[in-house]
């Protein structure tokens, strides 16, 4: 089939705060729809399932979870490129996969087995997909270049506000399961439900003529595929230091003697509070930065600078306090890389009438990154030995590969 002529896109015109506002709370919400379960709520339905075998339960349910999630993803995409258009444009798909959502968690609270637990979370992922995929094309078609990176810095606080929701409401307040699933799904709907209001009664600006072919062009361009393998890259080297964190912190320093009153999980904890704090700090003030002064790939260098110099920190000095040090820096980087990228990402995009599709694209290179850490570093610990300190040699050769990639882009200043 013959596509269509595209038009010239009109301007973006300045979006108000109130319009951020709605937009990043929906993102909050979205993010507590899976972050607290992922972290708290997951884990402890596989135990109640089978108490023996809840590692393997839990692996089964995330990996089937990942796998949706990049297909989901693209297919969300797709469909919101050929819909966008209609009355409502992608706040419709927003709609369905709000009303997936609140049913994926009916399903989590009557799974009695494995089998039904998957069948819960492939139902999420799928759900979760069709909002998450509007909420990122929502960046490159109704915010203005200018904006975009403030717009991105705020939004940017969506996940470290839901590990906060997570561990206040679900993991200290809350005891229930009942409860817990109920508060999840209420302040979902109660964060998405303001933009989707927002934004039914409108298009995006620069919807214009819809391309009917099913093309997976992006694949083929150059800047698109250094994006996809940058993000990949130090996506998963960001999983490797979360995945490794607590073990690392038991077995490769010397905190128990300097801290011998404070378990473990809670040092682990306190870095990653330490770490996700300073994230939000870098990320705000790298996202206005960006848009300052214009020069992202730097910026988003940078991040990726920063974080593979935590990891190496982390391998090379892992006495005390190394590890806080080490984790304080790879946190401004995740909050440098991590937005500014985002706005990247949104910029380099080869055409913005195919936003959808090329985003959920671009969000394989992260789930991929959630089966990819776990796979390298087995393999490395397979080949080495029981030696946490290079996986993080690992990680931090992968962050700074990723982040040499940005550089080479054409397309972004």
């Amino acid at each position: 089939m013959p596509r269509d002529t595209p038009q010239t896109t009109t301007p973006l015109p300045a979006v108000r705060p109130g319009f951020v506002a709605a937009y990043m709370a929906a993102q909050v919400g979205a993010y507590i729809a899976f972050i607290p379960l992922l972290t708290i709520l997951l884990p402890l339905k596989a135990a109640a399932i089978d108490p023996a075998g809840r590692a393997e339960v839990l692996s089964q349910a995330a990996l089937w979870g990942a796998m949706t999630a990049g297909l989901a993803g693209v297919v969300a995409g797709i469909i919101g490129d050929r819909t966008r258009h209609w009355p409502g444009g992608r706040s419709l798909w927003l709609i369905g996969g709000l009303i997936g959502t609140v049913f994926s968690y009916a399903l989590f609270h009557q799974a009695t087995t494995a089998p039904s637990l998957i069948a819960a979370i492939i139902v999420l992922q799928i759900s979760l997909n069709f909002m998450l995929n509007p909420l990122a094309a929502t960046l490159p078609e109704r915010v203005p270049a200018h904006q975009r990176g403030m717009v991105a810095g705020f939004t940017g606080l969506a996940y470290p506000l839901s590990n906060l929701f997570g561990a206040v409401v679900i993991g200290l307040w809350l005891i229930a399961e009942t409860d817990r699933f109920i508060a999840v799904v209420a302040v979902t709907v109660a964060m998405v439900l303001p933009f989707i209001t927002a934004t039914i009664r409108t298009t995006s600006h620069n919807a214009g003529r819809i391309d009917r072919s099913l093309s997976l062009s992006a694949l083929a361009d150059r800047d698109f595929l250094l994006a996809f393998a940058s993000r990949l890259l130090v996506q998963t080297a960001v999983a490797m230091n979360v995945l490794y964190l607590l073990f690392f912190v038991d077995q490769e320093t010397n905190v128990a003697r300097v801290l011998p009153s404070v378990r473990i999980e809670v040092v682990a904890g306190g870095l990653l509070i330490v770490s996700t704090a300073l994230a939000v700090v870098a990320g705000l003030v790298g996202g206005r930065l960006s848009d300052r002064i214009g020069k992202r790939r730097r910026i988003v260098f940078a991040g990726a600078a920063l974080l593979a110099a935590g990891a190496l920190l982390m391998a090379i000095v892992p006495q005390w306090p190394g590890p806080f040090v080490a984790q304080a820096a790879f946190g401004i980087g995740v909050g440098l890389y991590g937005i500014t990228e985002a706005v990247l990402a949104a910029e380099v995009l080869p055409s913005t009438k195919d936003a959808g599709r090329d985003l959920g694209l671009l969000n394989v290179a992260s789930t991929g990154a959630q089966m990819l850490a776990p796979s390298l570093a087995l393999a490395t610990l397979s080949w080495v030995g029981e030696d946490l300190q290079l996986v993080y040699l690992a990680g931090s050769a992968l962050a700074i590969m990723g982040g040499s990639l940005v550089l080479a882009l054409r397309r972004v200043p």
